[in-house]
């Protein structure tokens, strides 16, 4: 299935700069589905980039002083209008860009910290806003499928673990959680996911389902097992 869309990718990039949008909910595996896809890519000979659309997060600062630091991750916690110039630019010629760089560490843009892009044969973006852009800047969009369930067991393993290996790394916004107790832990956890990650689910990210060109399902073991054609696909 994964050489069948890498295929499908690739009959379908035919001019100097390809654009994949990838989504899904917080924990389903974007990020690692966007390394796959980046490997079997420059296996056959494109030059790939993976951004995420964390680099386009407001700052943990702006969203306090705009009050909407519980929506963090929500659109309107993003600079969608930068992003969307990012990608004009590099449809514009531009050779190379800068965007800034988040860090999972301090939950946060990392201060005076950039990263360089050279413009690649294919931008992959990935992250929970990847298809809230205007539809025309994406030349290729996937939505990530799983049983929330199984998502909410992926994001609790993700969770915890991280916070385990925080335990040493006091620079870690993690570190405040690493002793505490493990139900009181999973309490926590759970209710970050209704109040946050679920609400976003519901309210923006599954919505953006309508503009997907592929639907990739994946099963209780993290593992793709089929690829459907997306509405915005079957519209066209």
């Amino acid at each position: 299935m994964l050489t069948e869309l890498l295929e499908t990718i690739k009959k379908a990039q035919t001019g100097a700069f390809f654009t994949v949008g990838l989504t899904g909910s917080v924990a389903v595996g974007k990020s690692t589905m966007a390394e796959r896809l980046q490997s079997g890519l420059e296996k056959a000979g494109y030059r790939v980039a993976v951004l995420s659309t964390d680099a386009f997060l407001k700052s943990n600062d702006d969203l306090h002083q705009a009050g909407i630091f519980d929506e963090k991750g929500f659109p309107k916690s993003y600079d969608l209008k930068a992003l969307a110039d990012f990608i004009r630019g590099f449809r514009a010629g531009k050779t190379s860009q800068v965007t800034r760089v988040y860090s999972q560490t301090l939950a946060d843009l990392v201060p005076g910290e950039s990263r360089l892009i050279e413009r690649p044969d294919i931008l992959i973006l990935e992250g929970v806003v990847a298809l809230q852009l205007p539809s025309e800047l994406l030349d290729c969009t996937l939505f990530i499928e799983a049983e929330m369930e199984d998502v909410k067991d992926w994001y609790l393993a993700r969770n915890l673990l991280a916070t385990v290996k925080s335990i040493d790394r006091p620079d870690s916004w993690r570190s405040q959680y690493a002793h505490m107790p493990l139900a009181d832990f999973y309490q926590l956890a759970m209710a970050v996911w209704e109040k946050t990650n679920q609400k976003n689910y519901d309210d923006y990210i599954v919505k953006t389902k309508e503009v997907a060109d592929w639907l990739l399902s994946f099963d209780h073991y993290h593992q793709l097992v089929a690829v459907h054609q997306g509405p915005r696909q079957l519209k066209g």
